[in-house]
């Protein structure tokens, strides 16, 4: 496998920024399917590869892999520089561009963990005319956790992105994944397939199992929802990230 490292100037962002690219080798074709993988919050491009075997699924499945990095933007457009942007645009068409890399909606799913998650959530309902498929590892609708404490990262963090630390006055808005999931279906589009995993002993179980179920149940999108032991952490990224990389071969017809 091909794996990259690169950095660009990006006039979303107004600045240079950090992108890791995985190539599979084992099957050579003219376009790779990709699977654009979202990072959580405090964390970079390096995540991913770094705390798991996303290298050997993505060689194993015949499946490309952008990791951006998204700084603590939860991927939305806003006073850390145009992410939402950056990522559905920019990103795409320069690396389409640059690399063997499909421009088929049918070959494009975004996935992330945690912040990454609604960034997946929010790029796939807000294009589903980019994505055929969306995965979300332990992630819901975050305004549903309530407000962060006082004095923490978190505070400081919704402060500055959403110039708010009281998470009611979400509620819909851009930063509603539910808001945006029944926009998103009353646009008459074709919606993403969706596949969503998280663990019993995360605290964002909940809202994680409630979000999907308003997306299957009430907007009627296709999906897959994997309840397992385990926590918001690496340990059970790592255990999920080869369900996801076979999921993504499957929904862009790669698997074998």
């Amino acid at each position: 496998m091909a794996f990259i490292q690169m950095e660009f100037y990006s006039a979303m962002l107004t600045r240079h920024t950090e992108i890791a690219v995985i190539l599979p080798e084992s099957r050579q074709q003219e376009s790779y399917p990709v699977l654009w993988l979202l990072h959580g919050a405090c964390d970079n491009d390096s995540g991913w590869w770094r705390n798991t075997a996303v290298e050997l699924y993505a060689e194993q499945h015949g499946v490309a892999v952008v990791m951006p990095s998204g700084d603590n933007s939860f991927y939305s457009n806003g006073p850390l520089g145009r992410y939402f942007d950056y990522v559905a645009d920019e990103l795409y068409d320069k690396l389409c561009t640059m690399m063997p890399l499909s421009r088929d909606r049918a070959d494009h799913v975004v996935g992330g963990l945690s912040m990454g998650g609604h960034g997946a959530y929010k790029l796939g309902l807000m294009r589903p005319d980019r994505y055929a498929g969306i995965a979300v590892l332990s992630a819901g609708n975050f305004i549903d956790l309530g407000d962060p404490a006082p004095g923490s990262a978190f505070a400081d963090i919704n402060q500055k992105l959403f110039g708010t630390t009281d998470m009611s006055r979400l509620v819909g808005t851009e930063h509603d994944i539910v808001h945006l999931g029944d926009m998103a279906a009353q646009s008459g589009a074709e919606l993403p397939e969706l596949y969503v995993c998280c663990g019993t002993e995360d605290l964002a179980f909940g809202s994680a199992q409630q979000t999907y179920l308003h997306m299957t149940g009430k907007l009627g999108m296709s999906g897959q929802w994997h309840a397992r032991p385990g926590k918001h952490d690496w340990a059970f990224w790592g255990m999920m990230i080869p369900e996801v990389m076979a999921w993504c071969a499957q929904l862009t017809g790669r698997s074998q």
